[in-house]
């Protein structure tokens, strides 16, 4: 005898083991039923069970699986001329291990695969199969930082276009896990580096939703996208315990967001980037002057760090009326008045047409 919660616990495990069974009696079984599937690979009978998603879908992961079924799709329109040259390609490109050996990848294996890198980093379709390269480079960085308020990658060997940085994070994960890959996801498929810095706060707490927790790990896996072809160069892995705060300088940078709503200012477009290896500023501003005097002022809301007060040098240009530039030369002062620093443009050399633009890098002269 039996309870009834029980028999039918009994019956539902005797109803899987027959579904499973027979792709193990007979060799030549294939096909689905339930959660099993069974297929033949290399003369073996193959078993696998469906996995079912463990939680919610974020709307990245929707759009990608969006994305998938509509490059697959895409796929069937191709002429045959050029399902074999995916063809083609596909047999230098090596897949994904099964059993310690590299198995045969397919040509629409293939065309997925890179057009789903491809669309990831927002480009469009590549209907023709592309060159095959193993060219793409390998990520450097020097220190990864990981806290509550800030995750920044620093010293990053910058790659210029077609390459984008590809970056998965996990969440906070206990100290004592050492292997936690399976936890990340992707943060951003187009990180750019500024000056050998990558600031993806913004990034990773969009993504994961949480900040870091100080005192336990993170799992990060990057690498470098060739978006002209959809290769991907060799993955990257590292982890770092989140601590409270973070040493690391990050580098000062002055931008419209930085000026006094409550003063008068002369400058229409404002981006100041100061070094922290050298005595270098880059300007990438726009004066417009006021009155009669041939400079332009900018008032911060705040005081700037005491040693990025003084001088600098930059060139600028400003169109004439009759569409022609005029090259110029700025003395570049920040001062500190009234707790505020102010930032003063002052012309110093050719012709005087404003609005000016004062652009590239300038010699800095702490005072």
């Amino acid at each position: 005898m039996c309870s009834t919660r029980g028999c039918v616990k009994n019956l539902n495990l005797n109803l899987n083991l027959m579904i499973a069974l027979p792709s193990i009696a007979f060799g030549g079984f294939s096909g689905s039923a339930k959660g099993v599937t069974a297929r033949q690979v290399g003369g073996r009978s193959i078993l696998s069970v469906k996995a079912w998603p463990t939680g919610t879908a974020t709307s990245a992961q929707v759009a990608r699986r969006a994305s998938m079924s509509k490059i697959t799709k895409s796929y069937k329109n191709l002429t045959n001329a050029q399902m074999m040259d995916w063809e083609r390609l596909a047999e230098h490109a090596a897949g994904q291990s099964v059993f310690g050996q590299a198995a045969k990848l397919s040509g629409m294996n293939l065309y997925v695969r890179l057009n789903a890198n491809r669309a990831m980093a927002g480009e469009t379709l590549l209907h023709d199969a592309p060159m095959f390269t193993v060219a793409v480079p390998n990520v450097s960085y020097s220190n990864v930082v990981v806290t509550p308020q800030l995750i920044l990658f620093g010293g990053i060997k910058h790659e210029t276009s077609p390459y984008k940085l590809v970056v998965k994070m996990s969440g906070s994960q206990s100290a004592g896990v050492s292997n936690g890959w399976s936890k990340t996801v992707i943060i951003s498929s187009e990180v750019e580096d500024d000056w050998g810095e990558a600031d993806v706060t913004k990034l990773y707490l969009k993504t994961i939703g949480v900040e870091p927790t100080p005192g336990q790990k993170v799992f990060i896996e990057s690498y470098w996208l060739d978006t002209s072809t959809g290769f991907t160069g060799q993955e990257f892995k590292d982890s770092v315990i989140v601590t409270g705060e973070s040493s690391y300088q990050t580098r000062t940078r002055v931008t419209m967001d930085n000026l006094d709503p409550t003063e008068e200012q002369h400058v229409s477009a404002l981006d100041m980037d100061y070094s922290t290896n050298a005595p270098v500023i880059y300007f990438d501003t726009v004066c417009l002057g006021h009155s009669n005097v041939a400079s332009s002022e900018a008032i911060l809301d705040k005081e700037l760090p005491e040693e990025l007060i003084g001088l600098s040098y930059a060139l600028a240009r400003g169109m004439g009326e009759e569409g022609d530039l005029h090259p110029q030369s700025y003395q570049i002062q920040s001062i500190v008045w009234r707790q505020k620093t102010e930032l003063h443009f002052m012309h110093r050399g050719g012709k005087y047409v404003k609005p000016t633009e004062v652009f590239g890098p300038g010699v800095f002269y702490q005072q």
